[in-house]
């Protein structure tokens, strides 16, 4: 068991790094935004800049789902071997209310005619 519960860990390695390079992103926008309110040149056309935070919010997302989908089977993993099954069940709710708020993020970008909503925290 220990080695399908090391496969499911380097998928949340290989997860994270998604999830890191969609922070370094969300910090591109974030800087751009600031250039805005500052009143100086931005980065990107706007249109190109819409289009960047809106499929950030998509990687987000999907890499919210994985992480959940990867602590439901690293949860099966640990029932199976009967161990405390109480931190799984925690991640799996954190997992769950990360991919809720990523929907909403994705939400309110998708009816947005503008990329100064970038919130890097969720």
């Amino acid at each position: 068991m220990k080695k399908e519960e090391s496969k499911y860990i380097n998928y949340q390695l290989i997860v994270l790094v998604l999830t890191i390079l969609a922070g370094f992103v969300s910090l591109f926008l974030t800087y751009n935004q600031k250039l805005n309110l500052e009143h100086k040149k931005s980065l990107l056309p706007k249109k190109n800049l819409l289009l960047i935070s809106y499929l950030n919010r998509v990687l987000f997302l999907l890499t919210g789902i994985l992480f959940l989908l990867i602590n439901i089977k690293l949860y099966e993993i640990s029932k199976r071997e009967n161990e405390n099954l109480k931190p799984y069940e925690l991640q799996i709710i954190a997992s769950i209310l990360v991919v809720a708020s990523e929907i909403i993020a994705l939400y309110v970008t998708s009816k947005s005619n503008t990329a100064d909503i970038e919130n890097p925290n969720i």
